[in-house]
């Protein structure tokens, strides 16, 4: 069976079940369960499928939605939160700036900050490395196409080694109990990213509330500052009652 033909009939399993194990596809396919693993990684990184601790399984609609989408979803709301979340930015500062559609559109707003920004955002690193006034830390790994971020033990191993005065997380969806992102392996790196700053700022727009996604990131015991274009009320009360400071965007961009 050649590749091509190989990865059809993967998505062709994964079609008719919710979840299937590397050990199921190298006994429908006849191939080893490196073959297998291989093709899986290679068809994630084109967002066709969700990888999991042991084997796949397709994500919503058929499709990893790619940052490219969500850059375009929300484009007001994401500039406004981007832009009352930079005020929280002094000169001096280590910024780490997770990937995403909402945390890379700080950047726009970084211009002439005398910062160190440490980032795994293809995009982050694109925007800001024509101004001189940002040193750019690039922390490397495997690059997810889907998020164009950097993801993986290389990329885990290089944030252990800092510390970040304050870092700007990402997510795919949030509700009164947790936060969620679309992968194991990005959740890593982001839960890593977190344990070395010393204030987490979660960004998002409230369009995402009371979506779940396949990994768990954190609770919101972990969580410093949220910057929204919108809270519903019960979560707002939730989360000052836990000393999580809310902020709400509103005007111009």
């Amino acid at each position: 069976m050649k590749i091509n033909e190989r990865r059809d009939e993967i998505i062709r399993i994964l079609s008719n079940a919710d979840y299937v194990t590397v050990d199921e596809f190298s006994r429908q396919l006849g191939v080893s369960k490196v073959t297998i693993r291989s093709d899986l990684s290679e068809m994630e990184q084109r967002g066709l499928l969700f990888r999991t601790h042991g084997g796949a399984m397709i994500p919503e609609h058929g499709t990893i939605r790619t940052i490219s989408n969500t850059l375009k979803e929300f484009a007001l709301e994401k500039a406004r939160i981007a832009k009352t979340a930079s005020t929280l930015i002094e000169d001096g500062m280590t910024v780490l700036v997770d990937s995403g559609s909402t945390t890379v559109q700080l950047v726009n707003y970084l211009t002439g900050k005398d910062i160190t920004m440490v980032t795994n955002s293809l995009l982050a690193i694109e925007m800001a490395k024509d101004d001189p006034s940002i040193e750019v830390l690039v922390l490397g790994g495997s690059l997810r196409r889907s998020s164009l971020g950097f993801i993986g033990p290389m990329g885990n191993l290089a944030v252990s080694q800092i510390h970040a005065d304050i870092m700007f997380l990402g997510a795919s969806g949030y509700t009164n109990d947790c936060i969620y992102c679309t992968n194991l392996v990005e959740g890593e790196i982001k839960k890593e990213m977190m344990k070395v700053s010393d204030k987490v700022v979660f960004m998002t727009d409230s369009s995402k509330y009371g979506k779940k996604a396949f990994s768990s990131v954190s609770n919101w015991d972990d969580i410093d500052v949220f910057v929204s274009d919108a809270i519903e009320s019960t979560l707002h009360d939730r989360l000052t009652n836990r000393g999580v400071e809310v902020i709400v965007s509103k005007g111009e961009k």
